[in-house]
């Protein structure tokens, strides 16, 4: 590819050879954009609206579903009268009932809170199975909500 000027004929050329490092940065430029949208994965968390309290209040019908993720594999389930701890396997059938005795037209919304120490990838998949207890096939009907935790002093934020 390279042309020589005829100036130096009988000796060693000194020129670099730039096919071989334009065919490797092209390889990496395609690698590096097939890859790009998979790491870009994200995860979509629809927080519920705070109520002012002096302007409008609560749904009556609806009830308070809090669903905490403990350290050692268990789940808390608070249907707003009582706690139940449960094993993680059980949380769909525990939980289907309640949502389906939700009155038509109410908003479903199951609260996931969790103690500092668990994963993220066991929250997520807790977020998860809650939403596949959706009747629809976009699994919107049932909204999952993390509990914001307040920032305290002497106390490491929410992830």
């Amino acid at each position: 590819m390279g042309m020589s000027t005829g100036q130096n004929k009988g000796g060693v050329q000194s020129d670099i050879n730039v096919t071989p490092l334009i065919d490797v940065l092209l390889v990496l430029l395609i690698i590096f954009l097939v890859v790009m949208p998979i790491m870009m994965k994200m995860e979509t968390l629809e927080v519920p609206r705070k109520l002012n309290n002096e302007i409008e209040m609560p749904d009556p019908n609806a009830s308070m579903l809090t669903v905490k993720v403990e350290k050692n594999g268990q789940i808390t389930f608070n249907d707003g009268d009582k706690d139940q701890t449960i094993q993680a396997v059980d949380l769909a059938k525990t939980l289907r009932p309640k949502l389906e005795a939700m009155h038509q037209g109410t908003e479903k919304v199951v609260f996931v809170d969790f103690d500092p120490d668990v994963l993220w990838k066991d929250v997520v998949t807790t977020m998860d199975s809650i939403r596949s207890l959706a009747a629809d096939v976009n699994h919107d009907e049932v909204k999952v909500a993390l509990k914001v935790k307040e920032d305290q002093p002497g106390q490491p934020a929410a992830p």
